[in-house]
């Protein structure tokens, strides 16, 4: 199972773009700073210095701190979670498992893995989104087409063989959601290297089967 790391997958992005050497440098050095010590500590300053130009060639093309952002935003937004979205469906909705209860672990697991992995752009990113209703819906987009393509089928799979209760697949995914994100979110914010995986992940699994199981 892969562990899709955000920074990798942004940064193909902006190698395939038709921007200078010189951009791409000052928006990778952007990114790597934000993720590191956050937007608002971050000066353009820094960011001229980790990307090795002047402060003059960052404002030539990026006019303010908040145009970087902006310019990393849109093909996060656009090509980064779309390609999360299904990245995550190949990896663990292909060749179903014999039992839900086997799949619900392996998901979480893997939704853990990529939250430690990412936790600090993911972070700046969502603050972002959350002042930004489009780029909710954007997001919201992609979730909804992993959700019809790829999850409600697996869902329907075991409702129809008697191991997952017989609720919408929506409804499902956000019990299952909201679980794993009241879980984790709080333990990131806090230290996201202290995580135990395996413990976490085989408690949430045990809660969630006892409101997913039918009775």
């Amino acid at each position: 199972m892969s562990v899709n790391n955000v920074e990798t997958l942004l940064d193909q992005t902006l190698r395939d773009s038709d921007l200078s050497a010189k951009q791409k440098a000052v928006l990778r050095a952007s990114l790597t700073l934000f993720a590191q010590q956050g937007y608002a500590r971050t000066s353009t300053a820094d960011i001229a210095r980790a990307a090795g130009v002047s402060e003059g060639t960052v404002y030539k093309r990026f006019k303010t701190k908040a145009d970087l952002l902006a310019a990393l935003m849109q093909p996060f937004m656009a090509q980064v979670v779309p390609k999360v979205a299904g990245e995550f469906g190949d990896a663990t909705m292909t060749q179903l498992p014999p039992d839900f209860e086997t799949l619900l672990h392996r998901v979480i697991v893997d939704r853990m893995q990529f939250a430690i992995a990412n936790y600090q752009v993911v972070k700046i990113f969502a603050a972002e989104a959350l002042q930004r209703p489009e780029l909710l819906q954007r997001v919201q987009g992609a979730f909804d087409q992993l959700v019809t393509t790829r999850i409600t089928p697996a869902l329907v799979h075991y409702q129809q063989r008697g191991q997952l209760v017989n609720w919408p697949p929506q409804l499902i995914v956000r019990y299952i959601a909201g679980t794993l994100i009241g879980d984790v979110l709080p333990s990131l914010l806090v230290s996201h290297a202290s995580i135990d995986v395996a413990a976490r992940a085989a408690e949430d699994t045990r809660f969630l089967m006892k409101g997913l199981r039918p009775e």
